[in-house]
C-alpha cells in the first residue's frame, strides 16, 4: 500500500508541475492563436539575434511574447512593434 501512495504522490507532483509551468509560460495563449505566438517568437528571434545572440534570442523572445501579449491583446498591433520596442520587452525578461 505504501508503494502505491508513493507512486500516486510522485505522479501528482509531476502533473501539477507540468501543468503549472505550461500555464505560466503561455500567458500569450489567452489572447493570441498558437500560430501567432510561434510567428512572433520566430520574428523576434530574427530581429534580435544580432543584439542578444542566437543562443539567447529564443529564450528571451519566448519570455517576451507573454509580456507583449499582455499589453497588446490584438496580435496585429504587436506585429507593428519596432525592434527597439521588442528589445525593451526583452529587457524585462532578463
Amino acid at each position: 500500500m505504501t508503494k502505491l501512495k508513493i507512486v500516486f504522490l510522485a505522479l501528482s507532483v509531476t502533473l501539477i508541475t507540468v501543468v503549472s509551468c505550461k500555464t505560466v509560460g503561455r500567458i500569450a495563449a489567452k489572447y493570441w492563436l498558437n500560430r501567432e505566438i510561434k510567428e512572433f517568437v520566430s520574428n523576434c528571434e530574427d530581429k534580435t539575434s544580432f543584439i542578444v545572440g542566437k543562443e539567447n534570442a529564443h529564450k528571451y523572445c519566448d519570455c517576451a511574447v507573454d509580456i507583449v501579449a499582455e499589453q497588446y491583446h490584438n496580435y496585429q498591433d504587436a506585429k507593428k512593434l519596432s525592434v527597439s520596442a521588442i528589445v525593451d520587452f526583452i529587457n524585462k525578461c532578463k
